[in-house]
């Protein structure tokens, strides 16, 4: 499983992912990746820790590696309707949503790699998420007519191969999307009346998408809410610099760990029972 950590920004989310990631890592080999395009965990992680990978990508990475990946394949594709120049590909490479589209891809590869026992996501700001995720399920959705208006086109074209294309995008969409449905995702807030507004909104908008919220932490807080979500936990204010931060919140984030295992042994008997 994937554990996914939203958020808006300044609510400590990066901190709370780095906690459980350095949690995770005492138990096993642990990856724990930004799809923030400004990241901040290698001010938190600047030394190497044991059976933890840190992974940041910067935009200009993210549209290198789809370029490689896929620059052939978009202009396979492109070749059937118009004649291109390899140019136009750096720019489809360097295209609004390309380069989200690809990181979301690469987070699920880490998960499906088995180089990893634990893969730990800490998001961009909510409505960077949200659009990120959004992008996955149209884009999802969009390969199958793609699909079926290619197959009424494709004797007008030379070769069947823009068809096996598709065929592969829609498959690695499907596989993501379903892995997607499977990340646990946590909401971090903080008491301010802003953040608790924007958690509701984040929690709605995640399950109107057909993905599921797995619990909420509470940050900051000098107090124990009087109302607070199922499945929460609850993070005092700490002191100190960004790693004792860290390091302090591991006992916090604990109970995550553990909600995560009854998830996984409730799915392996859902599978045994299919």
């Amino acid at each position: 499983m994937i554990t996914a950590f939203l958020g808006k920004g300044g609510v400590g989310k990066t901190s709370v992912a780095s906690a459980y990631a350095l949690y995770c890592s005492r138990r096993g080999r642990t990856a724990i990746v930004s799809s923030d395009f400004m990241p901040s965990l290698r001010y938190i992680f600047r030394e190497e820790r044991e059976n933890l990978d840190v992974i940041e990508l910067s935009e200009k990475e993210v549209s290198g590696r789809w370029k490689f990946r896929y620059g052939d394949q978009v202009a396979a594709v492109l070749k059937e309707f118009v004649e291109v120049e390899d140019w136009i590909i750096d720019h489809i490479a360097s295209s609004p949503g390309v380069a989200e589209e690809f990181m979301i891809a690469n987070i699920v590869e880490l998960e499906e790699s088995g180089k990893y026992d634990y893969v730990v996501w800490d998001t961009a700001a909510s409505s960077s998420t949200m659009h990120l995720l959004l992008l996955e399920r149209e884009f999802y959705e969009h390969l199958d007519r793609d699909i079926k208006i290619y197959l009424r086109l494709k004797n007008r074209f030379r070769i069947s191969k823009t068809f096996n294309i598709l065929e592969e995008w829609k498959n690695l969409a499907n596989r993501v999307w379903d892995r997607m449905q499977e990340t646990r995702f946590h909401i971090v807030t903080t008491m301010d009346e802003l953040s608790l507004v924007q958690t509701g909104e984040i929690k709605e908008d995640i399950e109107n998408m057909g993905l599921k919220v797995d619990g909420t932490v509470y940050n900051r807080c000098r107090e124990v809410p009087e109302q607070r979500a199922v499945r929460s936990i609850v993070i005092p204010e700490l002191n100190g610099s960004s790693m004792e931060i860290v390091e302090a919140m591991e006992n916090y984030v604990a109970p995550l760990h553990s909600n995560r295992k009854k998830s996984r042994e409730m799915q392996k008997s859902l599978t045994h029972y299919s």
